[in-house]
């Protein structure tokens, strides 16, 4: 397989992971400062979103709620912005039209079709909701076609990676965005309830909290929510299946005994077994420097496959 091949294939899947999330962070995050707990205004909320998305404000200005909403959501301008990574999948796939299936290819089109034909006056006026439940609608769709319209030869096993990799990320991300979050709380002296709904935020965003309270049977704790998001082998959004899910593709990938590939196995099965073994109790006091760290060590597995199998 050409490099440039292998390359856009695992961004494809990235970029289409990466879109999901972030809609559903936006959605999340935006729809909790309208409930009753979190009702202590909208900068705390809007600060947040800025904060996962990347976007700073000129020095001395507060963004309105709007242009917030619309550099997140429709700027093209905002590389993390919803529209951008839903055209950056779209981009990487428009060159894999013959190593791709047709029906994916529909799929990824009509996808990136919806996403710039939205109106962004409405979006931020009326259609936050719409659009980002869409966004799920559409990537459900996408990886069904990936699953059920094409080989699960080493293309497949390329797009899975991406989408696994990226996804442990985003997950990363999102529970020390929350956790910053709790931070800024505290230091403003806001009710442990209010800190303790931050867990809630994480799980809906997540789409885990009924699993969790099925799973839990009790009230949400910060031990139970890390040890769910974290530890727990069979949640599909959870650090550990994921990691696990990049070392077996790791492994199909693995067709010689070079140096190089083996250190990627080294690298995923060591990232694999810190989420899979974390104890809560040793990690508390400093969960978010902990997560840090993980991020750090996902990026450099992410280098270190770039370097092994597209190289530029």
């Amino acid at each position: 397989m050409l490099a440039r091949i292998a390359n856009n294939l695992y961004w494809t899947g990235r970029y289409l992971e990466r879109s999901e999330h972030l809609a559903r962070y936006l959605s999340v995050q935006y729809t909790s400062m309208l409930d009753a707990p979190m009702s202590q205004g909208r900068d705390f909320t809007l600060a947040s979103i800025q904060n996962m998305y990347g976007v700073e404000p000129a020095p001395g200005k507060q963004m309105e709620e709007n242009e917030v909403l619309g550099l997140v959501g429709m700027s093209y301008d905002t590389s993390l912005s919803i529209r951008s990574t839903i055209r950056a999948a779209r981009e990487n796939a428009s060159s894999l039209r013959h190593v791709i299936s047709t029906e994916l290819w529909q799929a990824i089109n009509g996808y990136y079709l919806f996403a710039n034909e939205y109106d962004p006056t409405y979006f931020v006026t009326h259609g936050l909701h719409e659009f980002t439940e869409e966004v799920g609608k559409h990537c459900a769709i996408v990886r069904s076609r990936i699953d059920d319209t094409i080989l699960h030869d080493d293309n497949w096993v390329l797009l899975k990676l991406g989408i696994h990799l990226e996804r442990t990320a985003q997950v990363i991300r999102i529970l020390n965005s929350k956790l910053h979050d709790i931070d800024v709380m505290a230091e403003r002296g806001a009710a442990p309830a209010l800190r303790q709904y931050q867990g809630t935020v994480v799980l809906k965003i997540l789409e885990g909290f009924d699993m969790h309270q099925k799973l839990y049977r009790r009230r949400l704790t910060p031990k139970s929510m890390l040890e769910f998001l974290v530890v727990h082998p069979h949640f599909a959004r959870s650090l550990t299946y994921n990691t696990r899910a990049v070392l077996r593709l790791l492994e199909r990938l693995e067709c010689d005994s070079s140096n190089l590939q083996n250190e990627l196995l080294f690298l995923a099965g060591k990232l694999h077994a810190k989420f899979r073994y974390l104890e809560y109790d040793r990690i508390k006091n400093d969960v978010s420097s902990h997560l840090e760290d993980s991020l750090a060590e996902v990026y450099d597995l992410h280098v270190a496959i770039a370097q092994a199998y597209f190289p530029s």
